[in-house]
């Protein structure tokens, strides 16, 4: 193979090289700027019919702006009787509700930053989480559209629905996926106060027993050191006596003794 034919094989696999390079920056570049939409927490899935929580990763994506507000718009066809916010710091939150026939739901829920310094920054992301139910039964997903507002009076609405499975709109609103719902009756935190109880039930159940056998321990050492009491005293009286006894008959003897040498007679002969 001549040099000309090298030559160009190489500068052929110079221009594939840089033409895939600038073909993987492009697909970087696309698939950041898709992961920097507003989206939800899909680890975290409130029961169906039940309640639970919602956390909203909210990156900023202005080079030049902070975000200062979001908000999210509760759809009418979820009836979330209560909501309640996480606390961040440098930013207030809000739970908006309106009249829902004779009761209240939830329509709208809104952080806003003190301050602009308390903004998302462009490198920086937000995770804004609330509490709330009931969820939908029967539902899989949620859609929850969302407001993205910027210190310099940008507003980004992020409330696309996607036509189908393969296309994926320019602002997707971010969709919470609701679990299987796991038999409870849907009273708001019910399920964690009633483990709360079952626990400390259980335990109560534990210190009595602990009590009792304590109560039974004790009784039963004060019975053991009665009879050992009792015993120890009668081996202390009851052996002594057949001593005393042998005692007083030598010294009876002795004494017999004495006085048969005095007047010169003989005591009893002794086997």
């Amino acid at each position: 193979m001549s040099h000309n034919n090298h030559a160009t094989i190489r500068s052929g696999l110079r221009a594939a090289v840089v033409t895939f390079g600038v073909l993987g920056l492009t697909a970087l570049g696309a698939a950041g700027v898709a992961s920097a939409h507003v989206s939800a927490d899909q680890t975290v899935q409130p029961a169906q019919g039940g309640y639970g929580q919602v956390r909203l990763i909210v990156p900023t994506e202005s080079d030049t702006a902070r975000t200062t507000a979001v908000a999210v718009t509760i759809p009418e066809s979820v009836d979330l009787t209560s909501a309640r916010t996480l606390p961040i710091p440098g930013w207030t939150a809000k739970v908006s509700t309106e009249p829902d026939g004779a009761a209240q739901r939830v329509s709208r829920i809104e952080w806003t930053a003190n301050n602009p310094d308390n903004g998302l920054g462009a490198t920086e992301f937000g995770v804004f989480t609330f509490s709330g139910g009931k969820w939908p039964a029967g539902v899989d997903s949620v859609s929850l559209p969302t407001e993205q507002r910027y210190s310099d009076g940008t507003v980004v609405r992020w409330d696309e629905e996607a036509l189908d499975a393969a296309s994926e709109p320019e602002h997707p609103a971010p969709s919470v996926t609701l679990a299987e719902s796991a038999g409870h009756d849907g009273a708001h935190g019910q399920s964690a106060d009633h483990k709360a109880e079952s626990v400390a039930a259980e335990q109560d159940k534990a210190d009595w027993a602990a009590r009792v056998l304590g109560i039974a321990a004790l009784i039963v050492a004060l019975a053991a050191a009665a009879v050992g009491g009792a015993l120890w005293q009668r081996g202390r009286t009851d052996p002594a006596a057949p001593a005393d006894g042998a005692a007083t008959a030598e010294r009876d003897g002795a004494e017999g003794d004495l006085v048969s040498a005095g007047t010169g007679e003989r005591g009893p002969a002794r086997s």
